[in-house]
């Protein structure tokens, strides 16, 4: 796993040439050659629900049928006429049989698109001269993905690094193809060790996008993430504080080859509705979902929807691969592949993530310790979920289940997004990602699904994308937050607010509200929620980073409850004052603390005050002693000596202050004050000796 030199990329591959690469022909080559799109009448795919006990039935009936949604004990399957009419042949009757365009509100007009009807898309401060080519109105192109890539790492070479960790089923072949791309995003990333040693470096966290190929808006969230955390570095505190402690991983997009020819059939002309939503015929490319290996793949019809090349990566995974909702028959969208990993996008990112997190078989039997790091997040769509494992059977144990849905709770709180196991909210199904990596590698691992037929199904227009960002943003930034201690942390309470100011004596006054109450709340998921509880403390750190917290401070907190206003203050000290950082976390009823909330202060200029230093005791003139060594002779006094200076020092007469007169009684505070009393004293001994063996020669 190495950073590759940014190479000179081809111009995006042409429709004809895809197809050809394909090896298609015929009804297959018509939709990658923009050819017209029907129209809103013509060819539409449908919407069938189906009651779950149905679900059996209609899969042994037309196996690999594309299971999209739950809609309570039921689930939305997506089909054709000809499916529809072949489950009825077999006795399975569809609830309700919908078509896609009036699913999303009814088809009105074909819209023409070019790669130059560019959306207002976000950009880092450093590209944000730069213009990438986009489709469908403002999504960007696998090359413009790329391309964004290696600026990226060109232009924050402090923060980014490009690591291609494999390559795509079509490369892999010869057949064009490309380069698996992901981003290390951290603070000195050139400081740090290569990204192979597990749990010994910084926390990860894991961020991938479009393993589905038509689910185009996921990729444009992880854009989104990418662009947040490298202009919130040194301007934003948590984004600081995170890239500080944390590597964040970043995969745009899983399946380059498949979302190729997606973005190529809906540009052009494509159906749209009334709200700019994409609604393509049922033989349109747009609705590819898999890889394109098409090693297997024979054909019976031209109905994309149910027929296409390639595997399903999210049914390729190695547990339980090849069980529930899995199927065997290489034209369905769900098909599962010859064996597990068989695809490359799949073996890839598997080995980049066991270098990222180490192994720990947890699988049924064996939680993951607390001190485990690492969550990771896959970005799917549409349905409005976060799914946590198991996902191949939503009654299988599993170990660490309490704080991975804590964690899954915390991260639904902004959207309200129906949380839980995939068969608890939708259907079992098997070799998927989340199970693998939670049962192989130990680390809590979520999908989300984003967005509804409301909200444009699959292929929303461009400007929904903000509104999705603005969902699924904070749950993103929570996971990232906690993967530092992802079983202890999401089962704390959170800091919601946090103010902190650098007071003229130096010291910080801190305030804020702490919560439990910071979970989703779908009413169909409201019997998975974690229990409410009071939060019990609130404490703060000074730090330069979130890895160098040492001692805390308790805060006080203002009455009691879930949610609860906090304040108090931390004293003025050397490593205060020189520490830019205030860190807050919340302690719940669970026992544990909850991630840390940081916020910016100015650092302090800080002059330590010395430590009072007692005087020499002064030699008893009344009981003097012989030198045991003969000494030079001290210099006489430039002033002539009082009457009483050969006599002991007078009670009270210290040294003068320079600052301010004397000081009564005052014992000296500075080496220069303590300096001139030990001469003093020298004078005195110096005096009381020449008195007293004048004596002894008279004597």
């Amino acid at each position: 796993m190495t950073k590759h030199p940014r190479p000179r990329h081809a111009p995006r591959l042409a429709a004809a040439a895809t197809a050809a690469a394909l090896g298609l022909s015929g009804a297959f080559a018509g939709p990658l050659a923009a050819v017209a799109q029907p129209g809103p009448a013509q060819d539409d795919p449908v919407l069938l629900t189906l009651s779950a006990t149905d679900l059996a039935a209609a899969e042994d009936a037309v196996p690999g049928l594309d299971v999209i949604a739950g809609s309570g004990s039921d689930v939305v399957v997506l089909a054709d006429p000809q499916t529809e009419e072949a489950l009825r042949d077999e006795g399975v009757t569809p609830l309700r049989a919908q078509s896609y365009s009036e699913s999303l509100g009814g088809q009105t007009s074909t819209t023409t698109f070019t790669a130059e009807d560019g959306g207002d898309y976000p950009l880092p401060e450093r590209l944000s001269g730069n213009d990438y080519e986009t489709f469908f109105g403002g999504y960007r192109t696998v090359e413009a993905y790329t391309e964004y890539a290696h600026d990226l790492a060109e232009a924050y070479p402090e923060l980014v690094e490009l690591v291609d960790f494999g390559d795509s089923w079509l490369k892999t072949q010869g057949r064009g193809g490309h380069d698996l791309l992901a981003l290390r995003i951290t603070a000195d990333v050139a400081e740090q060790p290569a990204p192979a040693d597990a749990q010994e470096g910084k926390p990860r966290f894991a961020l991938i996008a479009q393993a589905h190929a038509r689910e185009i808006i996921t990729s444009e969230i992880a854009w989104r993430y990418a662009a947040e955390l490298l202009d919130g570095y040194g301007a934003d505190a948590q984004a600081t504080a995170l890239l500080d402690s944390t590597e964040v991983w970043i995969n745009f997009q899983n399946n380059p080859d498949g979302i190729q020819i997606v973005e190529d059939a809906l540009t052009g002309e494509v159906p749209t509705t009334e709200d700019g939503d994409a609604a393509p015929p049922y033989t349109s490319q747009a609705w590819q979902r898999k890889n394109l290996n098409d090693s297997e793949f024979e054909p019976t019809s031209d109905v994309w929807v149910s027929q296409q090349p390639g595997v399903d990566l999210n049914r390729n995974w190695g547990f339980h691969w090849g069980e529930a909702s899995s199927s065997t028959n290489p034209t369905a969208a769900s098909y599962r592949g010859t064996a597990p990993h068989s695809e490359p996008e799949v073996d890839a990112l598997a080995e980049l993530l066991r270098d990222l997190f180490g192994d720990f078989p947890a699988e049924n039997d064996t939680p993951a310790p607390d001190d485990r790091k690492g969550t990771y997040v896959n970005l799917h769509s549409y349905s409005d979920y976060v799914i946590y494992p198991y996902a191949y059977d939503a009654e299988a144990e599993v170990p660490n289940l309490e704080p991975i849905k804590a964690n899954a709770f915390r991260q639904s709180y902004a959207n309200d997004f129906a949380t839980g196991k995939a068969g608890e909210i939708l259907y079992d199904n098997s070799g998927n990602d989340i199970d693998w990596i939670y049962s192989q590698l130990g680390v809590p691992a979520y999908t989300y699904e984003i967005g509804t037929v409301e909200t444009g199904g699959f292929f929303p227009a461009y400007d929904r994308v903000d509104e999705f960002w603005g969902q699924v943003a904070p749950g993103i930034r929570f996971a990232a937050e906690a993967a530092y201690e992802p079983y202890t942390a999401s089962l704390g309470a959170v800091v919601s607010e946090l103010d902190a100011e650098r007071q003229d004596d130096g010291s910080i006054s801190i305030s804020g509200t702490a919560t439990d109450a910071a979970y989703g709340n779908d009413p169909s998921s409201l019997e998975r929620r974690p229990e409410e509880t009071a939060v019990e403390a609130v404490e703060a750190a000074v730090a330069e980073d979130r890895n160098s917290i040492g001692e805390t401070v308790p805060l006080s907190l203002d009455g009691e409850g879930i949610t609860v206003e906090y304040s108090g203050s931390v004293a003025l000290d050397e490593r205060t004052a020189a520490a830019g950082n205030v860190f807050v976390r919340a302690q719940n009823g669970s026992g544990q603390w909850g991630p840390w909330q940081a916020a910016f202060v100015e650092t302090f200029e800080f002059e330590p005050t010395p430590s009072p230093t007692e005087p020499a005791e002064p030699t008893d003139p009344a009981e003097p002693t012989e030198p045991t060594e003969p000494t030079e002779p001290t210099p006489a006094p430039t002033s002539e000596p009082g009457p009483d200076e050969t006599d002991a020092p007078s009670p009270g007469g210290g040294p003068s202050d320079e600052a301010g007169g004397d000081r009564d009684g005052a014992l000296p505070r500075t080496g220069a004050e303590l300096t001139a009393l030990l001469a003093g004293l020298l004078l005195l001994a110096a005096g009381t000796v020449a008195v007293w063996l004048t004596v002894r020669r008279r004597t």
